[in-house]
């Protein structure tokens, strides 16, 4: 076990004094749930009376209206900045360029289809005001209804593997929704460009020395869309290249 915390903080009080968040939206080919995700997180953090911005970085792909759609909800909107580029770039390298444009102390990471519940966006941003990272639990009542079989045991091998090999003490180390806190991402140099990201950041944040963390239930939402962004077998490559690079950083 090479990841070193001095305390695992669980309190979920948090103080709110001081809480600035920034939401990291990676969006490729998201034109059925941008719109409604992007709202949905302004309202929630309003009424919570949480200072935010919205970072919205779209990759632009002929044919595809997300941009467009990202544009209407920004025009007159100061909390969504938008970043946009030509062609697939990867949603790695999206937050990346996300993490590089936060202004927040808070930073969460939300997809673009509605998966996760604003209200959770906000739980989350408060659990970190005390914490370098709070991880999030999808699995709590086990397989979230819809969510593809295939999909759900090559999910739990790696958690498990996560758990066993280096020692992290969550159950969904995967997930991408997560908050950290933004100074201790900084600390990190990251280089994936695919969904490998969202092992290869926690990863990394828990190496750290003095690391305080926690784990929260959230409700996760399957969307139907028209194309599936990760692939179990291309994708499955790269979280077990970030997984055996840990080990080995961790042995020499």
């Amino acid at each position: 076990m090479w990841w070193r915390s001095d305390a695992l903080f669980t309190s979920e009080a948090a103080d709110r004094d001081g809480l600035s968040l920034s939401v990291v939206v990676p969006a490729y080919k998201e034109e059925e749930y941008i719109q409604q995700t992007l709202r949905e997180i302004v309202n929630a953090c309003g009424d919570a009376g949480i200072s935010c911005e919205l970072i919205v970085v779209v990759d632009i792909v002929p044919g595809d209206k997300t941009a467009a759609y990202i544009r209407e909800v920004s025009e007159g909107n100061s909390k969504v900045r938008v970043l946009e580029r030509i062609g697939r770039r990867g949603v790695g390298d999206a937050v990346r360029a996300g993490i590089s444009m936060a202004r927040g102390k808070v930073l969460v990471v939300a997809m673009g289809d509605q998966s996760e519940d604003p209200n959770d966006v906000v739980r989350l941003a408060e659990s970190c005001v005390n914490c370098d990272i709070v991880f999030t639990n999808r699995f709590g009542h086990g397989r979230p209804r819809d969510y593809p079989w295939v999909k759900y045991i090559a999910n739990r091998a790696c958690n498990i593997a996560a758990k066993l090999v280096v020692g992290i003490p969550y159950s969904d180390t995967t997930n991408a929704f997560k908050a950290y806190n933004l100074e201790s991402l900084r600390r990190v140099k990251l280089t994936s460009n695919g969904f490998e990201i969202f092992l290869e950041m926690p990863l990394k944040v828990m190496k750290s020395t003095n690391i305080r963390s926690q784990e929260i239930q959230v409700n996760h939402a399957v969307r139907r869309k028209k194309s599936a962004k990760l692939s179990v077998t291309k994708d499955g490559y790269g979280y077990l290249r970030v997984l055996l690079s840990s080990l080995f950083d961790s042995i020499y």
